[in-house]
């Protein structure tokens, strides 16, 4: 095989980053919807950042992104109340067209009381689909074709949410879409369809739990575990681990969200990445192990170890047997305390009211404020569905690799950067 070169760089916790010598001065257009939240507005960022490449970014969103770029106009969509009809002669009337477009917009309905996350898939899978299908229908009626379409899904593709799964999880393998309730296939399927139909080409993303600063983004774990450890400093108390020896040790691939929008521009301009999924994670080895020392020590807290009395935990049997990987029994989850359940302590609550008060933060919206349950519960369930488990979370970047991506970042620095963003945002307690 014949030798090829990349040029590549670091830019702070990120390294390995590409460059791209044949598409500068090119001066393409994309759109990016859901361009408030934590990912796409990364990818707007990032493209917005390369104006020599990128001529015109049109930010999408159901209210109209904040812009700090003059490549950058932002527009004010909503694909759910609006029809295809509406969105068309929208895009007609802004003079929109687009070379690529990268889908980031999700949306989670409310959930019933006591309902568990994402036990509304029915709900999950009418929102989302209608998002995409909307978006697609305007785009074929104001003739707007891209060279290429991403689409970011998320790795719960591999049903890791639902138990133990084949490690590492890997993309393209007849076994990677495992049979459950999930709105990433008809995702999918949809986009394939409208490609073929309109010759052009399509690429999907499959990152991990997803660490970025947004105020509007709740379910974010990096958002969960800064409220915790500030609460736990706050009240005097050690930071207690929740789970058992299991997950401590277990390694759970994460994704930091401004490495979302280096990739994404990467994999578009690739021509390997037509027709194509690829995970996208930190390649990052983490595990909670590792890491609760470490984020201890930002907070002047001592560390607990797992609980070794077994007599103290809660045994939960998932319902999913045999589990995503086949075989083997259902997956067990060994709890000592859920940060769920830890959230609703009046303590906790009263704490916060303190800690907010006190450090004026103001930039998002207050979680425990009254009204806010359903907000407050997708907040730290999203942490206890990340960190309870016992099982591994290792979804490979080989495939990516293969095609010249050599960028990662340590998770542990894309939490710390992360929390960091959200103290300037008055989100959370400064470190």
């Amino acid at each position: 095989m014949p030798r090829t070169t990349q040029t590549v760089f670091s830019e702070g916790i990120f390294h390995g980053l590409p460059t791209f010598p044949d598409q500068d001065g090119k001066k393409y257009t994309a759109i990016v919807t859901g361009a408030n939240g934590i990912s796409g507005s990364e990818i707007v960022d990032v493209l917005a950042s390369s104006p020599e490449r990128w001529e015109t970014i049109y930010a999408m969103s159901r209210k109209p992104p904040l812009n700090k770029h003059q490549n950058v106009k932002p527009i004010a969509a909503d694909f759910l109340s609006s029809t295809p009809e509406e969105l068309a002669a929208l895009f007609k009337k802004e003079g929109i067209k687009a070379d690529y477009i990268f889908f980031a917009s999700y949306m989670q309905p409310p959930l019933a009381e006591g309902a568990g996350l994402w036990s509304n898939s029915n709900e999950l899978e009418t929102v989302n689909v209608t998002l995409l299908s909307s978006f697609l229908s305007a785009l074929t009626i104001a003739n707007i074709i891209p060279r290429r379409f991403l689409l970011q899904t998320g790795g719960k593709h591999y049903a890791l949410h639902l138990g133990p799964t084949t490690v590492p999880q890997t993309e393209g393998l007849p076994s990677d879409r495992v049979p459950h309730a999930n709105f990433y296939f008809p995702q999918e399927d949809l986009l394939s369809s409208w490609s073929t139909t309109h010759n052009t080409s399509w690429t999907v993303t499959r990152p991990g739990f997803i660490l970025g600063a947004n105020p509007t983004a709740f379910i974010n774990i990096a958002y969960a575990l800064a409220l915790y450890a500030s609460v736990q400093k706050e009240l005097g108390q050690k930071l207690e681990f929740p789970a058992d020896v299991a997950a401590w040790d277990a390694n759970k691939d994460n994704t930091t969200a401004r490495l979302i929008g280096y990739f994404s521009e990467w994999v578009v301009l690739n021509e390997g990445g037509r027709n194509e999924a690829f995970n996208l994670v930190d390649d990052s080895p983490f595990s909670y192990g590792r890491f609760w020392p470490e984020v201890a020590g930002w907070y002047g807290l001592e560390p607990r170890r797992p609980e070794e009395d077994e007599r103290k935990y809660q045994t939960i049997t998932l319902g999913m047997d045999p589990p995503p990987r086949g075989f083997g029994g259902p997956g067990v989850v060994k709890v000592k305390f859920s940060f769920e359940e830890w959230s609703k302590r009046k303590e906790v609550k009263e704490a916060w009211e303190k800690i907010r008060e006190r450090d004026g933060l103001v930039g998002a919206e207050d979680p425990w404020k009254e009204g806010n349950e359903s907000t407050l519960m997708n907040v730290f369930a999203t942490l206890d569905a990340e960190m309870l488990g016992g099982w591994s979370r290792t979804q490979t970047m080989d495939k990516a690799k293969a095609l010249g991506w050599h960028s990662h970042v340590r998770t542990a620095d894309g939490f710390k950067d992360t929390i960091g963003k959200m103290a300037e945002l008055k989100m959370v307690p400064r470190l």
